[in-house]
């Protein structure tokens, strides 16, 4: 079959290459291009863990290690590690959270405040306990989609860089199918045909399903991250770190990043964006002031220093659940990543094609229908979280307080750069 897939992202770079393995045709249209500063999906590093509040995601999360310890045979390299996860949060709220990990039959150990360090070296305790596990770690983005896009070309895969600025499926006819091709219209007055989409745009997806007469609320964000290092403090091996709104200060998330340094991010947005408009990816200096403050000060980095600043793109649900389906004939797809898609960058590629070919993927799709948005409301499976309201702060803070969340067990963005 002739396939276009629209996103050379976490999702759609996967899923263009295991089609092409399978035999298919493919294109893969992307604005920018894969790995690009401009696209969501750019930057060494995302969060990976089995320890999360919504069970689907627990369940997705075992089956994407399987995926990625596959994409690492092909690639002859790793494309994730294991460091640990340290979760920080209120003692009632370890309690509910630990009960959750204990029902799903996950590993963990419980830190009083004053033992935290004993899984994080240098995290400074502020009266707080604890959760690790030991199933997480740094999901390494660069490699994952250099080996991706690896695939894809040996397998003959077609790679264009062109904005799409329409698309159209076939009208069902009353047999359920489409009668005609699918077309993609690019800037510049080219169409490409093909018996089949699949559509992962990320940020650009609800523009380009509204073409398709399909609405999905989705809203994108532009958010910041930091890389700091400290000459004596080695990071390669500290573990993942979730630390829990707590006070005036916000959810933070952090990961090791080999070789460059430890990367942390607030779980609130510099400002929502308009997709294709929107292209300033200028940091902004209060907030990496606020996040190397964090690292001396609560990390234990007193002789930190930056070593980059990046601003990134992530694509927001109302429920926090990602959207995945076949809404038309021939019509696949996977948007609303919430910040957190990569950790199933190597399953979406599986997921995605085998919905392209028609078939019933192995993974359970129903948490993340892609109708549950149906007449306005937030749907089955809702995953809102407090996380949510940090995430309304439209503009860069000047502090820290400005950014105050309540405490929560909510998923956060995990950082998108």
């Amino acid at each position: 079959m002739q396939m276009i897939v629209i996103g050379a992202g976490a999702w759609g770079l996967p899923a263009a290459a295991e089609l092409a393995e399978r035999g298919h045709r493919v294109t893969l249209v992307d604005r920018y291009g894969p790995a690009n500063p401009l696209s969501s999906s750019h930057g060494p590093t995302r969060i990976w863990r089995l320890a999360d509040p919504d069970p689907a995601k627990i369940t997705m999360t075992r089956q994407s290690l399987a995926a990625m310890e596959r994409l690492s045979r092909i690639a002859g390299e790793p494309v994730f590690l294991r460091r640990g996860l340290v979760w920080r949060d209120s003692a009632s709220a370890l309690d509910a959270f630990e009960w959750a990990l204990a029902m799903e039959g996950i590993p963990h150990l419980r830190l009083a405040a004053d033992r935290v360090g004993s899984r994080f070296p240098g995290l400074v305790p502020d009266g707080r306990g604890a959760i690790f596990t030991s199933e997480a770690g740094p999901v390494l983005a660069e490699v994952s989609l250099r080996a991706q896009l690896l695939r894809f070309e040996r397998a003959g895969g077609t790679l264009r860089i062109a904005h799409v600025v329409d698309v159209e499926a076939p009208v069902p006819t009353e047999a359920g199918t489409g009668d005609g091709p699918h077309r993609v219209h690019l800037a510049g007055g080219e169409t490409l045909e093909a018996d089949a989409l699949v559509v992962a745009a990320g940020p650009g997806a609800s523009a380009l399903l509204e073409r398709l007469g399909l609405d999905v609320p989705l809203r994108p964000h532009l958010e910041q991250v930091v890389h700091v290092a400290d000459p004596a403090q080695p990071f390669d091996e500290l573990p993942d770190l979730i630390d829990i709104a707590s006070g005036d200060r916000p959810t933070l998330y952090a990961m090791t990043t080999p070789g460059v340094g430890f990367k942390l991010g607030l779980d609130a947005p510099l400002r929502d964006a308009e997709w294709g408009v929107d292209d300033d990816r200028t940091p902004d200096a209060a907030r990496t002031a606020l996040l190397l403050d964090y690292a001396r000060t609560e990390l234990g980095m007193r002789g930190a220093e930056v070593v980059d600043a990046k601003v990134c793109s992530w694509t927001d649900s109302p429920d926090g659940r990602f959207v995945i389906g076949t809404p038309l004939p021939g019509v696949t797809v996977a948007c609303g990543d919430s910040g957190e898609g990569f950790k199933f960058s190597a399953l979406m590629g599986l997921v995605l094609a085998d919905l392209a070919e028609g078939v019933t993927p192995s993974v359970d799709l129903e948490p993340f229908r892609f109708d549950r948005f149906s007449g306005g409301g937030a749907g089955a499976g809702s995953g809102a979280t407090a996380a949510r309201a940090s995430r309304a702060a439209l503009a860069a803070p000047t502090s820290l307080g400005a950014l105050a969340a309540p405490t929560s067990l909510g998923g956060t963005p995990e950082a998108s750069a």
